[in-house]
């Protein structure tokens, strides 16, 4: 009888405990759903980074950019026939250009056109470009030539003068040219290979 008694004192501890197992399993797995729902949901809406958040532009993203310039949106046959010359102006550590100057070949008129982040300009000039044509599927692309070359390129990572860098890419050849307040430094690279020249 006593121990019936215990049992019946026992049966409402019993149940409390249960009840609150339930609770605390079932709001574990109400936060963990709710976390995995939320996780997913910022993954869908997650913004990936533009080119147009900054002032430095890819060469990729000119030379795309140059395949579809149209000098005159009436005139589909006035495409770009032949590049001859690549400049890229301010070039930062990784290959991207402030902006990208091609001299091209546009129907039997070459023309110097600018790519920047306002688009193309037309820049007057009274140069002759070089015969050779630049093949730009078969160069080795800034950003890659950067990577390729950084540590001659960059020199000591730990100077603090700024530097301005200008590459221009003519008859298979890129030249770099880097200057800082007080020196200029000049590397010349194969434009097919990335390889320095010395």
């Amino acid at each position: 009888m006593p121990l019936r008694m215990n049992m019946r004192k026992f049966i409402p501890i019993i149940f409390s405990i249960l009840i609150l197992l339930i609770l605390i399993f079932g709001s574990a797995c109400l936060t963990q759903s709710s976390s995995s729902q939320k996780t997913q949901q910022d993954v869908g809406i997650t913004r990936i980074s533009s080119t147009a958040d900054s002032p430095y532009i890819s060469f990729d993203i000119a030379q795309q950019n140059l395949l579809t310039y149209q000098p005159d949106s009436t005139s589909q046959s006035a495409a770009i026939k032949t590049v001859y010359t690549i400049h890229g102006m301010n070039v930062n550590e990784s290959g991207y250009a402030a902006s990208w100057i091609f001299g091209v070949r546009i129907s039997n008129v070459t023309e110097l056109l600018a790519y920047g982040p306002g688009g193309w300009i037309k820049i007057p000039y009274n140069t002759l470009f070089p015969s050779e044509e630049i093949d730009v599927g078969k160069i080795v692309p800034p950003g890659r030539l950067f990577s390729q070359n950084n540590a001659v390129i960059l020199g000591n990572p730990s100077r603090t003068i700024s530097e301005r860098r200008d590459l221009d890419l003519k008859q298979g050849i890129y030249t770099l040219t880097i200057a800082s307040d007080s020196t200029v430094r000049t590397l010349t690279f194969n434009a097919t290979t990335g390889e320095l020249i010395i």
